[in-house]
This record gives structure tokens, sequence and C-alpha cells, in this order.
């Protein structure tokens, strides 16, 4: 601590206070930040530690205090000013877009926010990803290509810190609960990163609720309870008694197992050579009224095999395919409480009862009193900190967010409870009341199979088997069960299973593809469609079925492009009736107030997405409340039915090519422009990124407003276009005519392979469906059957496309279990 006594902090919040209506979430905290030091932030749940972060980040501002850079107070600090001065945050809830790749990640950070990019970027990005991993993470193994959401929480904790670490001039690191899911090699790694930049004069704030790991990274400990500071102390003169102490508990319980007498023999869960992708011929049996253990490096196959544990629920007192059988009800408790965990819109009671409502039933409806009961008795025994069960369960810490899904597990009475890794990210006191519990719910005779990331978490199991690359290496019992004895076994060789069939992997890729699905259902329809009538295959017969399925390809591309955005256009079929009204009566009469209009059109559009952001109106309500903007527009314009197409236009859109009709180029032109613009240029990342995680996008340094207008305009932009074609099919304006594009564009993407929840689009799989959906239109119009039923008939096609794209997927995923 000599250095403090010559050096100046680089960075003081002085007297910060953080209130959030009644909550005084921060009072009066203090903190000097110095060049080089590493400080440790430690604190229970709900101390004010994450609130404290992002004022220093800038993403909260503090209600009073104010923020000091090299000893000049801040007149207006916020995130900008934060990345300015070098400050980066590896989130404990990660900031990632897990609908783009390990590199695309990487890239949205890279100054350059141009639309084109210099040839050969992406392989330079990838190269630049790959190598960084390596550098502070050797022996990953981490696929940059793979998107974010195919890997496990451990890689995507350490794509997060390496994420982080790519920040310009960094000078202050914040790193929150950065191993909550790392092996301990890897957490051994990025404490050698923490010495390496603390050597270099980056400042790094360490919060973690692993005591031990403080003890080893820090130079200084700064201690918060109930939002105040309560001391610092040099990490070299307090040990973890010591921390428990300062953090208001008091003297740490040893959390080495009880000796309660010997498990009963009756096996509750039994595995015999369950082999997969993941696991290697793993042998296992699980005892009544034992805690079991799980460990061994992350990655190695123990979340396979908790998941295949758990599946085998469906079928009690069998061994399945896979060797698998569970003689008993089982229940599971996830440690990722973001992603498979909490349901965000309840509240505390709801969190707790949701796997345990048959219980408080009533004869009919759920019995208040039972409910509010059972949550109580859990909220006091597992002592959360909130204003009662009805808290909403995002005004938590994560601390006691997790400690309601532990309640869940456990109170739904079952008698196998698998906790996957429960307590990442749990401060110690709570730790020690969970294992208190445990150990209560072990002499009730049911059965604990325990998974965790901290070995020394293992240590109050009562059996462990140790795993590493999908095997089970060791099996301890009793006294043997010990950090060292974790770690030996934890690297010991496996015999490697034989390389699986190249070919199956292939077909297997192609079976999960998003474009199998559109791709399969096209060569359907346009066979039934050639049998039906043969001149379908001339070039005549090719060229009209394309050119009148030209205005639903791009109606399609249009909803595609809002639907990135996690929005959905309700209005586009009168958008699109706007359009050939313009086209239809403006544009022929005077070409250049018409091209005005649609440039003006464009531009709306751009503006839906800024009134659906700036003022956080849901979008089905601006769309469907600007449907009638655009319905009211084209009647002033066009009355009744009229107009006709532009000479220019009409004679573009019946070029004649050599053997492909024009309009099949065209088709292909948009898909292939689209994808491009999606896939390839960087700024499609960021298109397709605010879908996903529009909070990682703005992290790292782009607008989400001005990609939201990029996506609409683009939606825009295609509705021109598919107006512009339906003008020249009818030949004609009819402001009432185009209502159904609405319907079906909204069918075309999701066949296309998109996700209706925003981040993922197909602009070729899109155009593909467009022309199956239209195909099938002309195929029962073929076979004369009545106008009436051809809704229904393409309804009752869609659902079952869709239902076997379900049973594809389920197949799959019963196949990795």
């Amino acid at each position: 601590m000599e250095h403090k006594e010559n050096q100046k902090p680089y960075l003081q919040l002085k007297s910060i206070d953080k209130f959030f209506g009644i909550t005084k979430a921060l009072q009066g905290v203090n903190l000097d930040i110095y060049g080089g030091e590493v400080i440790g932030l430690i604190g229970p749940n709900g101390a004010g530690k994450s609130t404290l972060m992002k004022i220093l980040t800038g993403v909260l501002q503090p209600t009073n205090g104010v923020l000091a850079i090299e000893g000049k107070d801040a007149e207006h600090y916020n995130a900008r000013t934060a990345k300015e001065i070098g400050i980066a945050c590896a989130y404990q809830d990660l900031s990632l877009c897990t609908n783009l790749s390990v590199y695309e990640n990487f890239a949205l950070l890279n100054v350059s926010h141009g639309l084109v990019e210099k040839p050969g970027w992406r392989k330079a990005a990838k190269k630049h990803a790959t190598e960084l991993l390596e550098q502070y993470f050797p022996g990953s193994g981490i696929d940059v290509s793979r998107t974010v959401d195919k890997l496990s929480l451990a890689d995507q904790q350490i794509v997060e810190i390496c994420k982080t670490l790519m920040t310009d001039n960094l000078k202050i690191l914040i790193l929150d609960e950065p191993t909550s899911a790392l092996s301990s090699d890897k957490a051994h790694q990025l404490h050698e990163v923490v010495a390496k930049l603390s050597k270099k004069g980056v400042a790094v704030i360490y919060i973690s609720h692993k005591l031990d790991e403080i003890g080893i990274v820090a130079d200084r400990i700064a201690v918060l309870r109930n939002g105040q500071n309560h001391g610092e102390i040099s990490a070299s003169a307090v040990d973890q008694d010591g921390l428990v102490e300062m953090m208001g508990g008091g003297k740490k319980k040893q959390a080495a197992r009880q000796e309660s007498g010997k498990a009963s023999e009756e096996i509750m869960v039994e595995i015999k050579n369950l082999t997969s992708k993941e696991l290697n011929h793993v042998d296992l049996v699980v005892k009544k009224g034992e805690i079991l253990g799980i460990s061994g490096l992350a990655g190695s196959g123990q979340q396979e095999l908790l998941q295949a544990i758990y599946s085998a629920r469906k079928h009690i007192g069998v061994m399945g395919r896979n060797g698998v059988q569970v003689n008993s009800t089982i229940s599971y408790v996830s440690g990722d409480r973001t992603k498979e965990g909490v349901f965000p819109l309840w509240d505390i009671r709801n969190n707790i009862l949701a796997a345990n409502f048959d219980r408080v039933r009533g004869k009919v409806l759920l019995d208040k009193k039972k409910c509010d009961e059972s949550a109580n008795y859990w909220y006091d025994k597992l002592k959360f900190r909130a204003e009662g069960i009805g808290s909403n369960i995002m005004s938590l810490s994560g601390g006691n967010q997790q400690k309601a899904l532990i309640a869940r597990g456990i109170a739904s009475e079952a008698d196998i409870i698998i906790l996957n890794d429960p307590t990442a990210g749990v401060d110690i006191g709570t730790k020690q009341d969970i294992y208190a519990l445990l150990e209560e719910v072990k002499q009730m005779g049911k059965s604990v199979i325990l998974y965790s990331t901290e070995d020394a978490e293992i240590e109050i199991c009562d059996r462990a088997y140790i795993m590493h690359e999908g095997a089970i290496t060791a099996e301890l019992t009793g006294a043997d069960i010990t950090v060292s004895n974790i770690v030996t076994a934890s690297f010991k060789k496996v015999e490697k299973k034989k390389a699986e069939d190249k070919k199956k992997s292939v077909i297997s890729q192609m079976v999960s593809s998003r474009l199998m699905l559109p791709i399969l259902t096209l060569l359907v329809i346009f066979i039934a469609n050639a049998v039906n009538n043969p001149n379908m295959l001339s070039y005549v017969g090719l060229r009209m079925k394309i050119s009148s399925t030209l205005p639903l390809i791009f109606a399609a591309l249009g909803q595609m492009f809002i639907i990135l955005s996690g929005d959905c256009d309700m209005g586009n079929g009168y958008s699109i009736g706007l359009v050939n009204v313009l086209v239809g009566t403006l544009l022929t009469g005077n070409p250049l107030v018409g091209l005005g209009g649609l440039v003006i059109f464009i531009a709306a559009y751009m503006g839906m997405a800024a009134l659906i952001h700036l003022r956080n109106i849901p979008a089905i309500v601006v769309t469907l409340g600007a449907q009638f903007v655009w319905y009211g527009i084209a009647l002033i314009l066009c009355p009744t039915p009229g107009g006709s197409c532009p000479q220019w236009l009409s004679d573009f859109l019946r070029i004649r090519t050599p053997v492909i009709p024009f309009p099949i180029i065209l088709a292909a032109v948009a898909g292939t422009a689209c994808w491009y613009l999606l896939a390839r240029s960087r700024y499609g990342m960021v298109m397709r990124g605010i879908g996903n995680n529009p909070t990682s996008v703005e992290r790292s340094g782009w607008s989400y407003l001005r990609a939201k207008a990029a996506n609409y305009g683009m939606a825009g932009l295609m509705i021109v276009f598919a107006g512009m074609a339906y003008t020249s099919t009818c030949n004609g304006a009819d402001a009432n005519s185009s209502v159904n594009f609405c319907m079906m564009s909204i069918a075309t993407v999701i066949l296309g392979g998109c996700e209706m929840a925003g981040g993922v689009g197909e602009p070729i799989g899109v155009v593909v469906a467009a022309i199956a959906m239209n195909l099938i239109n002309s195929l029962l119009t073929a076979m004369k059957v009545d106008s009436n039923y051809q809704t229904a008939i393409i309804g009752l096609i869609l659902i079952a496309v869709l239902a076997f794209k379900f049973l594809i997927h389920r197949k799959g995923a019963a196949k990795n279990e």
C-alpha cells in the first residue's frame, strides 16, 4: 500500500447516494481507485456493489455525490465519459449478443462504424479473437465462429472477460463475479491476467463472494454493508473469518460434511454406460439420503449429465435407452438464473411456488392463504433481503434471486434434487445457510445431486464423482473428498471416443439448418405444381409464377427487418397499398412528386422506430395505428381503384434474360443483397444484435436508436419494392387490395427460418418461403379449391410444416441428451 502515499487516485467516488423510491441502495459511499491496484470489493447480497459499479460505468446516475477524475470533479459523468477514460466492466449477467458469433461480439467493439469494410476483415477478426482467447485463457478451445448461445456458461464468461479486455486505453477494469462459472484452472488463468494488468498500471476492481479468491488477487479490500462503507483493509492483514465478520456474519462455519450415519443403500438414480456427443461411458449411482457431488473442470460434461438425469423424470422406474433410470420424483435448480431460472415478471411468492402449485391448490383455484404461508416459510428460512414476498423478483440482488430458485426446488417435495452450481454469485453467509438446508434435506431422506464450480464446496458431499472430457475419472468418498484430490482427478487422462461419422455430422448440420425447412417445403410444393401443370416448368411459366411472387418476397423481407429488431409490423398490408397508390398515381403522372412521396414514406418508417424507442410504446400499437394512417392517405390520393403502372417500371420488370427469367434473378439479388447486409457487413452485426441484446450493443459504443431506425428504414425500402412489384402485377392502384400481405408476410418469415423473438433473420430462407407460399396458392387454385377455403388450407399446411420443424429440433435435442 506504500504507493498510495506517492500517488493520487485516478478516480474517486465521493459521498455517493443512490435512491430508488424509498429504497436507499447506496448512502454516502466513498471509494478511491489507484492505478495498478487490485481492489477486492465484497459485501453480502444486496449490499449495493452492483449499483455502485453501474454508477462507476455511467449506466446509472447518482442521486447525490460526485465522481472525480484525476482530482477534478466530473460535471456530466455518463457511460460515454466512463468509456473515454478507460473504464470497462465484465458483467455478471454477461453483455453478449448470444445470436452473434464469438468473433462478431469482439468485432462490435471495433472503432470503425462504417457499413463497408475492407475485404478480409472477417478473417482478420476471427484470427484476432482466437489470439485474444489463447492469450488470456490458453487451451480454452472456444470456436470463435460459433454463436454465443451454443457455448457453455463457463465459455460465455470467458468471452465476456476477453471482450472487456479489448477496451482501448484500459485504465480501470471491473470484474463482477468473474469466476462464478469457471473451473479452478480457468480461475487461476484469470488471476494471472489480473496480476499482469496490475503490473501495467491498470486498476482492477474484483467483486466476488469467493473470499479465498479475494485474498489471492487483491491488494486492498473494501467492504459494503447495507449500501454503506463498512471498512477497508489490506488483503494481507485479514483472513476469511475476519472478512465474514466485517460483512456482518458470525465466525465462518465449517463447510465440510457432517457425519450423520450411513446413507441408505436404496438407489434413487442409476446410470449405466451413458455415452453421447459430450459424455463418455458414464456409470453412476445416487443413493437415498446422501449428497452426491459432481465436479471436475468446467465443460467436462457435467451439464449434459445433469440434463440427462433430469430428462429421465418422464419415465420413473424405467431404464431409458440412454442408460439412465430415476426411481422417484425429481426437481432441478439452476445456477444460471437469467437464462433458465427466474420468471422476471413474477414476484418472489410465485417464483418460489412455480413448481409447487399443486400443493397450494384449493378445490378449484389456488388457495391464497396456503400460497402465502408456503412462500413466507421459505422467505424467512432463507433470509431474503426484500420488502416481502410480493416484491418483484428482478428488484432483488442476484444472490436473493438465487435463493428463490433454491426454495422452489426444495419446496417441490421431490425426492431427488439436482443443484446446478446453486451458489454462483451468492455471499458466504447465504452459502452457509444453504449448506445447512441441504443437511436438513438429507436428514429427511432426500437425495441431493450437487454440481459446483467451487472445488471446496464439494467437501460438504458424502460422495463425489470427478469428471474430465466427458468421463468419470474418480469416485471419492468421505474424508477423501478434498480439494487436492478433486484437482488431481480433474486432470486425469481419458481415452478418447472414436471419431463420429463425418457423413452423419454433415447430415445433422443440414437437418438443423434454418434453410432446410423452407427449401424442403418449396421442393414438395413445386413438384406438386409441376405434376398438376407441366407447363409451369417452361420459361414463360416460371416467369409468370415468380413475377407474381415478387410482391410477397419484398413484403416478407421488409417484415424480416422489423422482426429482426424484436418487433412485428402489423400494418404492412396497408403500407404496401399506400405505395401501390403512390406508384400508380403520383409516380405515373409526376415522377418527381411520386419519388419524393416514396422517400417520405421510408422516412416515416424510420420515424416509427424512433417513436417506439423514445416513447417506449409497443411496436404492435404503433404499427397497428400506422396502418390507419397509410390507409387514410391512400384513400385521399385514390378513393376508388384506378391509375396505371409507369411504363418504365413495367418495361423493367419484363426484361427478357436468357435461360433464367428476370424475376428469378431479381428475387435472388434481393435475397442475396439482404443476406450480405446482415451477414457480411459490420453494421449488419449491429442490426442483428439489437434484437437480441440492445444493452450489449450500446455498451459496445453503437447507437440502439440508429440501428433500430436502420432496420425500419430497410423495411420501408422493401415495402416500396413490394408496392412497385404489386403495381406491375395489377397494373393499377387500389388502397384495399393488398391487405392480405400482412399475415402472409408474417407466415413467410416464420417458415423462412426467422425468430419472432428477434435477432435472427434468414433472407435466403424468406425468399424461398415466399415462393413456396405463392405456389401453394397456385396449386389450390389449379385444383379448383374454393377461395373461401384456401386461407384455411394454407394455415393448416403451415401448422403441419412448423410441427415438423418442432419434431426435428426435439429429436435433435433428445439425441444430445
